[in-house]
């Protein structure tokens, strides 16, 4: 465990009437990451310090302002440390003790990953409670070593365990961390679970325990950090059936929660030609229409190189990455985060990675060849992000 006073910033959690963050003026522009770390470069062989340096130097060097990475439950408690039955069980002394790292609690490489970016001027735009199988902690060994799910564990209980963790981390990363994801395109919870097995439990398909859970990550924000801003990334390809299913609803649902609009959108996820980062903008104009004033950010979107068969190529990439991020721009995107930067590009690491049927093109969305040269993509991206921050530079 790693325990330093450049991350723990005091037991009192508010800060009194301290202004909030905002979007800078010049915007957001980077890339997402959700698997772990593991999939950083997973050819080379390197330690973890040398994936990380190497991940931050990439940033820097494509012009990113901004990364957007999960931290998984998982890899900071990997068995449930506490018995909690209700959110209002979680004490300030607890949260205390866990943002210190009590025993069992493991903050080390996160705090190098933080720290990493922040020193580099790199944005942290951090994923918060996110629940896909891979991500949650175990019951324990006494319990077969059962997910730590919703439908295991009991949905108050789930809440309480997972609003304690979230509200460590918020406290630890207070002040270097100012803009915090509650959950992953939460919106889609049932399909991911149903369609795609990244999820487990039928919790997942019920809208109330939905709207609870990030109600509690929201408060959990806010309390630990009232300067911070929260987000959420709405996933736009699924449920767009006026009158039953529809993402601008779940927008509006959840609009009092969140500061931040994100949309996720994958044009080309079934077929690569013809490249459609265009409809990108369209998401976003819709996404403005209902944000109610609040900023707009596209927080995933990419374009796998394979499989070929399915009619992606590299050039297609290098074509898709720079149109989508002007088609968002150009419909008032505050940001864009290109996924990914990075992919395991066949290599076998933690996530929710899959060579089966559609999923085939989860390991290569990477602007990173596998031997570590640069795809065309990636200077077409950088170029498209420094444009996009001249831009908006221009106007302020």
């Amino acid at each position: 465990m790693l325990e330093s006073s450049r991350h723990i910033t005091g037991s009192n959690a508010m800060t009194g009437g301290q202004a909030k963050w905002e979007v800078p003026a010049v915007g957001l522009w980077g890339f997402s990451h959700c698997a772990f770390y593991d999939s950083w470069y997973p050819w080379s062989g390197g330690t973890f310090q040398q994936r990380l340096e190497r991940l931050t130097a990439d940033l820097v060097d494509s012009g990113a302002n901004s990364f957007r990475p999960h931290i998984h439950w998982r890899q900071v408690e990997p068995l449930l440390v506490a018995s909690l039955r209700t959110p209002g069980d979680v004490t300030g002394e607890m949260v205390e003790e866990y943002a210190r790292g009590r025993s069992g609690v493991d903050w080390g490489r996160y705090d190098m990953m933080i720290d990493s970016l922040v020193d580099a001027g790199i944005e942290p735009h951090v994923v918060l409670g996110a629940a896909y199988d891979f991500q949650v902690p175990v019951l324990g060994p006494g319990d077969g070593r059962t997910l730590a799910v919703p439908d295991n564990l009991g949905r108050d209980r789930y809440l309480a365990h997972v609003c304690l963790h979230a509200r460590a981390a918020v406290r630890r990363y207070r002040g270097r961390v100012k803009l915090w994801q509650l959950e992953n395109e939460l919106n889609v919870a049932g399909e991911t679970m149903l369609f795609f097995r990244w999820r487990s439990g039928r919790s997942w398909l019920d809208r109330g325990f939905l709207t609870a859970l990030i109600e509690v990550l929201s408060r959990a924000v806010r309390r630990e950090d009232p300067a911070a801003l929260t987000s959420h990334n709405f996933h736009t390809d699924i449920r767009v059936a006026p009158g039953i299913y529809d993402w601008r609803k779940d927008v509006t649902r959840w609009l009092p929660l969140i500061d931040v609009v994100g949309v996720d959108g994958y044009p080309n996820y079934v077929f690569g030609w013809p490249s459609r980062g265009h409809v990108i903008g369209n998401k976003v104009r819709e996404a403005v229409r209902v944000s109610g004033g609040r900023p707009v950010m596209v927080l995933e979107s990419g374009y796998p190189v394979r499989p070929r068969y399915r009619g992606f190529s590299e050039a297609r990439q290098a074509e898709y990455a720079p149109d989508a991020l002007l088609s968002a721009r150009q419909a008032g995107a505050r940001g864009f985060y290109y996924y990914e930067m990075c992919s395991p590009e066949g290599y076998p690491v933690a996530g929710p990675w899959s060579d089966r049927f559609l999923q085939r093109v989860e390991p290569w969305w990477g602007m990173v060849r596998r031997d570590g040269s640069r795809r065309p993509a990636w200077f077409a991206y950088k170029r498209a992000m420094t444009d996009a921050r001249e831009m908006l530079t221009s106007r302020s």
